[in-house]
């Protein structure tokens, strides 16, 4: 029970990383709120969580509205009284290549991953500041650590959320915040890989994903679970002595 009597709020937490973290944050004993535009798969996940035992709630979010991010945070301590996790997980794959980028997709991944965190984060603090201190969390990238040439803004937006932890984890520390990045590989059979393999017309998704394990000393994709794992040791008092890091949790992506 490392989250005992602990409040996660968790965004993206409808499908994939989100929704693995979501369901082993509360197993560990942490209430969670899941914040997600998508409502079936949310209140799915809610389910999972209260029918093994746990505390749950759907927060409609759309990360696109700095209204609405406030608003998830509110919606948090009011139901739960505190907040002390703030998890922004929630993610785009975003368009391809630059020649194929449109100003639209350009700005939403940029809001979705760089500026609904900042502002998440700003509104969690406030609230994690009161509740004595605690943890902020960002699902990032190994693309934030190395460049994509497949995908340029995936890259950028990822990189700037770990710069963001980085201030953050400065910024915060006196009130008690520590602020840290998971920064995943390819995760098979989630939304977002399916994403991932449509946004540039000429990859062949078998191929793709063998190349992206040949890659890897470990030759696998990895699993929500994992990442969760990842997730649940940086948010736990585990990982109390670290803040302002990227941990790459990639099969070894990031030194291949």
């Amino acid at each position: 029970m490392k989250l005992e009597g602990k409040v996660a709020l968790i965004t993206g937490a409808a499908t994939g990383i989100g929704r693995a973290s979501a369901i082993l944050f509360a197993k560990e004993g942490a209430k969670v709120a899941i914040a997600d535009i998508n409502e079936k798969d949310a209140l799915e996940t809610v389910h999972s969580i209260k029918n093994a035992g746990g505390d749950a709630i759907f927060v409609y979010t759309n990360l696109m509205k700095v209204s609405d991010i406030e608003n998830m945070v509110k919606a948090t301590v009011d139901r739960f009284g505190k907040l002390d996790i703030f998890f922004h997980n929630a993610g785009v794959a975003g368009p391809g290549r630059i020649e194929t980028t449109t100003e639209e997709a350009y700005d939403q991944i940029m809001t979705v991953h760089v500026k609904a965190g900042f502002f998440g984060a700003k509104f969690a603090a406030a609230e994690i500041k009161k509740a004595g201190g605690g943890v902020i969390l960002f699902t990032g990238s190994g693309l934030g650590i190395r460049p994509s040439r497949q995908t340029p803004t995936y890259s950028v937006s990822k990189a700037a959320l770990l710069m963001l932890a980085r201030t953050l984890a400065v910024a915060l520390a006196a009130d008690g915040i520590r602020v840290n990045a998971v920064c995943p590989g390819p995760i098979a059979s989630t939304p977002l890989w399916q994403g991932v393999l449509a946004r540039n017309p000429d990859i062949v998704p078998d191929q793709y994903e063998k190349m992206n394990m040949e890659v890897r000393p470990i030759k696998r994709l990895g699993t929500p679970e994992e990442m969760a794992a990842a997730a649940l040791f940086l948010a736990s008092p585990d990982a109390s002595y670290i803040t302002g890091v990227a941990l790459p949790v990639d099969g070894g992506g990031a030194i291949s």
